[in-house]
């Protein structure tokens, strides 16, 4: 485990992590842009170590609290100690603590999968080929004892292994119902976790307050202006996240707009200009309501909606004339969308099948209900234009019905 012992022992020849951490702060340091530090690791903390047990959960550092501690408590004793240990000032050892951050327990799947995911962000080949590539490379580094790397280093290494593919994308990272290990990799981050009812992802399915949709609304779209503002074309959206949100995001990316979005779907990168693949055309359901004139769409892709949104249509008294589901045409199941080219294809299948729907029996207003992969609902949005106004709903659960989420202007 990483504890005082893990961060003070000095090697027969050399110096230990601690000193090489604060030499490295020390020589970084810069009063307008102190450095980033941080420990990765496999190891996990040691929850008997008076100081390094103290972390905090959420910044992953450890002050305020070394800071904070008694001079004669054991967690004051051991910073105390530490000074001594790399020779400086408490108050500057603290300064340094104040930059080092412990991403602790790591694995290193975990890790290569955030490697591949910033090297398609950074315009790079992402397959397996070029990951290995780039870690020989890094180990050559260190083998040859280059200790310090310029972005110009990094440039020229990557045009003589020829890893360059594409430009770059900006990275929107939406944190909604559970937060990501490195928020620090995104252009732009979006933190909703404590918005939400639930201890876990699993049980994060709508938020606290009602009120509080459209402030996630707000919070995206603000993010989405920031992109645009710098320039930002080809966006990569990450994090855990529901359909409804998914949608949105989409639709605040509109393909309209000449922006790209992209999605690492279970390790393959669904992207909205992905050439499409044909696709049977989705079947078709219709079920009347009788409630008024507004369009309902369920979209079963991963599983068939149509028994549950009834029965929600039906409970709620929403003003809807029907409800027009669209399934595969061998039914709803896990693998019906066999990658990003049919993807496309089915999100444009089911846009162009709606508009003649509205064509057909005209409506004021859509409410639009999801039940696929993450990356379909996201493809959707992006591509949700001359449609109608639409509400898009969140499932709560088996038995527990929908809340209405996000509006969407269309």
């Amino acid at each position: 485990m990483i504890n005082d012992k893990y961060l003070t022992d000095r090697p027969r020849r050399g110096k230990s992590v601690l000193e090489k951490l604060y030499n490295s702060y020390q020589l970084l340091r810069n009063d307008d842009q102190p450095p980033t530090l941080e420990l990765l690791s496999n190891r996990v903390l040691d929850p008997e170590d008076p100081l390094l047990s103290r972390v905090d959960g959420r910044t992953e550092l450890l002050t305020p609290f070394a800071r904070l501690a008694l001079p004669d408590s054991a967690a004051g004793l051991q910073v105390a100690a530490w000074a001594e240990h790399v020779g400086s000032s408490r108050d500057d050892l603290i300064n340094m603590l104040d930059h080092l951050t412990f991403r602790t327990g790591l694995t290193v799947a975990s890790e290569r999968d955030r490697a591949q995911v910033l090297m398609l962000a950074a315009g790079l080949r992402h397959d397996e080929d070029a990951l290995e590539t780039g870690i020989f490379a890094a180990a050559e580094w260190i083998r040859g004892g280059k200790r310090i790397l310029t972005a110009h280093d990094i440039h020229d290494q990557i045009d003589e292994l020829r890893l360059r593919a594409a430009k770059p994308r900006a990275i929107l990272l939406i944190q909604a119902i559970d937060r990501d290990p490195h928020p620090e990799d995104a252009t732009e981050t979006l933190d909703w976790v404590d918005l939400y009812h639930g201890d876990s992802p699993m049980t994060r399915a709508r938020p606290t307050d009602p009120a509080n949709w459209a402030a996630m609304a707000r919070d995206l779209n603000d993010a989405v202006n920031r992109l645009k503002s710098a320039g930002a074309q080809d966006i990569l959206v990450r994090g855990a996240l529901r359909q409804a949100t998914f949608f949105l995001a989409g639709a605040q990316l509109a393909h309209v707009t000449g922006k790209t979005v992209s999605y690492v779907q279970q390790g393959a990168l669904w992207s909205s200009n992905t050439p499409r693949k044909p696709v049977p055309p989705p079947a078709v359901t219709r079920v009347p309501v009788d409630a008024g004139t507004d369009l309902a769409v369920a979209i079963g892709i991963a599983v068939d909606p149509t028994a549950a949104v009834t029965q929600y249509l039906r409970d709620t008294a929403i003003p809807v004339g029907e409800l027009v589901v669209f399934l595969p045409t061998d039914g709803a199941h896990d693998q019906a969308v066999g990658g990003p080219g049919e993807a496309v294809a089915y999100v444009q299948e089911i846009r162009n099948s709606i508009r003649l729907e509205l064509e057909r029996r005209p409506a004021e207003r859509i409410h639009l209900y999801l039940a696929g992969p993450g990356g379909l609902a996201l493809l959707l949005g992006h591509r949700w234009n001359r449609l109608a106004p639409t509400t898009v709903y969140e499932h709560l659960g088996p038995g527990r019905g929908y809340a209405p989420a996000f509006v969407v202007e269309a």
